[in-house]
């Protein structure tokens, strides 16, 4: 049984574990990384693969638990701490990463993920329903925000299939979907923090012009009035959730010489 307190539930659907093996794009150079092993039933199915395995699990009774049920597996390295505090550097690149994670740590986990994403070939996680929806989301959808925008500038997202409730113990109250992140070739430097900077203050007031939430946002300010950038003019009339991420891209280029970070 998971502990509520970590937001942990057990998946216990082997079809749904088929599918994830499935879904895997697995060579025999890379090294996998499972985040959250729970009762280890996905443990198990990986330590099948002949590649490398190292577990990251917060909850040292799962690590406990999982390594008992694999006794048998002398191979798998075992690193019981929180994912969020781990020194992803002692890595070994390429890196295949599964994760089935508790929900509150999905948007900190994306972060830490593009911090290191050059270690990572791709990325296989399982995440809320509605958080997934976000990560895929386009322009005019609802559903498109600014993580919408900040993950899809640092990878290629793939939604690979939904997850009912039903195939978790104890049963959450909402749905999962597995998605695939593919890091691209953006580099997480300086030029990429300006660019979430800028979207989060576009997105600050989304149901305003740009032009107005960049003059009024509590994130950045401006050594001009953005409003005088001719180059940008076409942009600054519409509103955040208008705009893709290759206009957020050309936004930020224009106004990058004249950002003042707060």
């Amino acid at each position: 049984m998971g502990k509520p307190k970590l937001g942990q539930v057990f998946l216990t659907d082997l079809n749904i574990i088929n599918k994830i093996l499935n879904s895997l794009l697995i060579v025999p150079e890379y090294s996998l990384l499972e985040i959250g092993c729970g009762d280890g039933i996905l443990t198990e199915a990986l330590s099948c693969f002949e590649n490398p395995l190292t577990v990251i699990e917060i909850d040292e009774i799962c690590i406990n638990n999982t390594k008992k049920r694999l006794s048998s597996k002398d191979a798998i390295t075992w690193i019981c701490d929180d994912v969020l505090n781990c020194d992803f550097s002692q890595l070994t690149a390429p890196v295949l990463l599964v994760a089935n994670i508790p929900y509150y740590i999905s948007a900190k986990l994306i972060q830490k993920l593009v911090n290191h994403k050059t270690l990572f070939a791709n990325i296989t996680i399982m995440i809320q329903k509605e958080f997934a929806q976000k990560c895929i989301a386009k322009p005019f959808q609802k559903s498109y925000t600014s993580l919408s925008v900040f993950t899809q500038y640092h990878f290629d997202v793939d939604y690979l299939f939904d997850v009912s409730k039903r195939c978790f113990n104890p049963v959450p109250n909402i749905d999962s979907a597995v998605i695939r992140l593919t890091p691209n070739s953006v580099s997480y430097n300086q030029d990429a923090r300006c660019f979430e900077t800028v979207v989060n203050a576009c997105f600050w007031g989304k149901r305003k012009k740009l032009s107005t939430s960049l003059r009024q946002n509590p994130f950045c300010s401006f050594s001009l009035d953005v409003r005088d950038l001719s180059a940008i003019s076409h942009l600054l009339s519409k509103r955040a959730d208008q705009l893709n991420k290759y206009e957020y891209v050309d936004l930020v280029n224009a106004l990058k010489p004249y950002i003042l970070l707060e």
